[in-house]
């Protein structure tokens, strides 16, 4: 992996960090909490110096609105013959770049937020206190908390995109168009930037978090593009459906143009095709038939004892 001046962080370093600036301020006992996402309204920039022999990333995270540099991070032997490329997923950032030291694509992640919720801040019965609205020009407002971590693609990456869905419940997966003219998903679980390079302890497992390993998979059976060549990708659009485990994708930008239909969720609210419709279909109406007939044998009941 490349050299940072910004290292990666884990959550627990974070949060170590920031419970001892607490207590030095209150002199209080604090235990581990969550962390709100950050909701400012944020940019990227990103620019390369140096010579052809060696340069530097820079990736700047800017408050579009007062233009403040909300967080910088810099990578070493970046190539500037190489793609980069990036996006914003809610408070999510991802950006690749290719790193000319190791030959292969380097994909960071950061994750942005607000800061700690108080212990018996988030209960069934409770919620933190938090402003419906802020000022970005407001100079006393703090800077999101950032989590980050580098992983690594052995394909050069030429377009980054995201799976939207109607309601955002399902997971999102993070669509990649790779120098080998295909296009994969991976699930955001695996890019979390929480995830321990330790052993995952008990907290972590129930989170869904796994193991720190810097490369990620590009798996055949999670291409969208199939055994398809979708040459010279430079965007990848998805827009929602009806249901909510469907998502569309739309890749373009070379000689090619690509389509195609993802469930993200597996498909939790269709039918599978081996359900019986028919057996359905005569169940309610054989149901329908029983409710008539019963009926009429009531309306017949009510007029007999009538006239009793």
């Amino acid at each position: 992996m490349s050299d940072e001046n910004v290292q990666d962080t884990t959550t627990d370093e974070v949060i170590e960090a920031l419970m001892n600036e607490k207590k030095k301020k209150a002199g209080s006992k604090h235990k581990r909490k969550p962390m709100g996402a950050s909701q400012q309204p944020g940019d990227v920039s990103a620019a390369m110096a140096g010579d052809e022999n060696k340069s530097n990333f820079f990736l700047n995270v800017v408050d579009n609105v007062s233009g403040r540099v909300l967080y910088r991070v810099s990578h070493t032997n970046a190539s500037v013959d190489g793609p980069v490329a990036a996006l914003i997923v809610e408070n999510w950032i991802f950006y690749t770049f290719l790193n000319s030291k190791s030959r292969r694509t380097e994909l960071g992640v950061l994750t942005l937020y607000e800061g700690m919720i108080d212990k018996a801040g988030l209960t069934p019965f409770t919620s933190p206190e938090q402003a419906l609205s802020f000022s970005s020009l407001d100079r006393g407002s703090s800077k999101p908390v950032v989590l980050s971590k580098t992983y690594a693609i052995v394909q050069p990456v030429t377009a980054l995109g995201v799976t939207s869905t109607r309601a955002g419940i399902s997971t999102r997966q993070i669509l990649i168009a790779s120098g080998d003219d295909r296009i994969s998903s991976v699930s955001r679980n695996l890019l979390e930037p929480r995830r321990p390079t330790g052993e995952v302890k008990k907290h972590e497992k129930e989170e869904g978090l796994y193991q720190y390993t810097p490369l990620v998979p590009l798996i055949s059976m999670m291409s969208p593009s199939y055994n398809l060549t979708i040459s010279g990708v430079k965007h990848l659009i998805s827009t929602a459906t009806a249901l909510e485990s469907q998502s569309l994708v739309l890749a373009f930008g070379g000689p090619d143009i690509f389509f195609s239909r993802m469930s993200p969720a597996k498909g939790f609210d269709l039918l599978p095709e081996s359900f019986n419709r028919v057996l359905l279909s005569a169940v309610v109406v054989g149901l329908a038939v029983v409710v008539f007939v019963v009926n009429s044998m009531s309306k017949k009941k009510v007029v007999k004892q009538g006239w009793m």
